[in-house]
């Protein structure tokens, strides 16, 4: 059965917690890291169901800083490296999606978006 898996790497910012994907570069923000994971979760399937619709490749990959926070933290985590966790700490998810749950994704769809939206996007 295949697989969808993305990365996240959460951490504190301005008073909230940031959950950044870095497959898609896109963010879940929250009170809690878990808050921040369920809002980022959420973001990734909409975005997965509208590129579908729209026949776009949804993989933008996050900026080369977030991609070493999420080496760093594994790092930090395992003892090695140069970087030390401090409190709050951050710490690195791996969500998956199974093959049905990915079908069912797709499924949603947009409505309401401005006439000029493919436009927009180009």
């Amino acid at each position: 059965m295949q697989t969808l898996r993305h990365r996240a790497v959460i951490y504190p910012e301005d008073g909230l917690w940031v959950a950044h994907a870095l497959e898609m570069d896109l963010i879940g923000t929250g009170a809690t890291g878990a808050a921040a994971l369920r809002e980022r979760r959420a973001n990734i399937e909409a975005q997965l169901s509208f590129a579908k619709q729209e026949q776009l490749n949804p993989f933008t990959p996050a900026p080369v800083e977030i991609e070493r926070l999420w080496e760093e933290t594994n790092l930090a985590v395992l003892g090695l490296g140069r970087a030390k966790l401090r409190a709050p700490a951050r710490s690195t998810r791996l969500l998956e999606w199974t093959e049905v749950q990915v079908s069912r994704i797709g499924k949603h769809v947009f409505v309401g978006l401005p006439a000029d939206f493919k436009e927009l996007r180009q």
